[in-house]
């Protein structure tokens, strides 16, 4: 057997078995009620292993304990993106938006919301995948061989419903990757960038906002329906979907 291959299996065991590790103590941290260093150990995992639905909503549950929700939420979204139907997961996403204090959002952008998230990116990904393969393969096989009309029919129609879901999913969701969080409840919307600049108010830890240009150390945001805009530090926000989850 190839040296190389030798090697790269055991870097493979053994990295797997440290990750491992890494997360069990994150876990028995938490169940040791310290809350903290199993935030700092569920965050150090997700930095050496990469995004892991379950190592987010752990990271929640501690932040959560923590009562700083602005992080708890933002960890629950980024749970949600990988595991969207997870009933736990839901359940405390939405009483970290209580505890946070968080008004409602419009009833008519929450029942979208629900329909879009239904399924994750990747899952409408393979959803329209699925259906443009089969529309492509029913094509060539009805070029192949002459099949009765209503047997070609109903197949393709429900094909092409699929691909037509999936890509208005995708698109409706396309703005996702300019979804931010604010982590602080003192974070200050600011009329310019600058710390010196005038205070336009503060929008909450755990608040949903549109994420613009970054100018230095800040960055500009919108508040949903563009009750507050300006400049926040860029400590104080954070992408819901970073790169690792795009």
């Amino acid at each position: 057997m190839n040296r190389n291959f030798l090697l790269g299996l055991l870097c493979l065991l053994f990295g797997t078995a440290a990750l491992s590790n890494d997360f069990n103590r994150a876990n028995g941290q938490f169940k040791a009620n310290d809350f903290a260093g199993a935030a700092t150990s569920y965050e150090e995992a997700l930095a050496a292993e990469g995004p892991r639905a379950a190592v987010f909503y752990n990271l929640g549950n501690s932040y959560q304990q923590l009562k700083q929700y602005g992080p708890a939420i933002l960890a629950y979204e980024r749970a949600r993106l990988l595991t969207p139907r997870d009933p736990d997961l839901l359940e405390n996403l939405a009483l970290a938006r209580k505890a946070a204090a968080l008004a409602e959002e419009p009833a008519a952008h929450l029942r979208l919301d629900v329909v879009l998230n239904f399924l994750s990116r990747n899952e409408w990904s393979w959803l329209v995948a699925g259906g443009a393969l089969f529309l492509g393969v029913l094509a060539a096989v009805c070029g192949a061989v002459k099949l009765p009309r209503q047997w070609v029919a109903g197949p393709a129609c429900l094909a092409g419903i699929f691909f037509i879901a999936g890509a208005t999913a995708l698109y409706l969701r396309r703005g996702e990757t300019s979804r931010g969080v604010v982590l602080s409840g003192d974070a200050e919307v600011r009329l310019s960038p600058f710390e010196s600049a005038e205070s336009l108010g503060s929008p909450g830890a755990g608040r949903i906002v549109r994420l613009g240009v970054k100018s230095g150390d800040f960055q500009h945001i919108e508040v949903s329906g563009g009750s507050l805009s300006g400049w926040m530090a860029g400590k104080d926000v954070a992408a819901i979907a970073p790169e690792a989850l795009r």
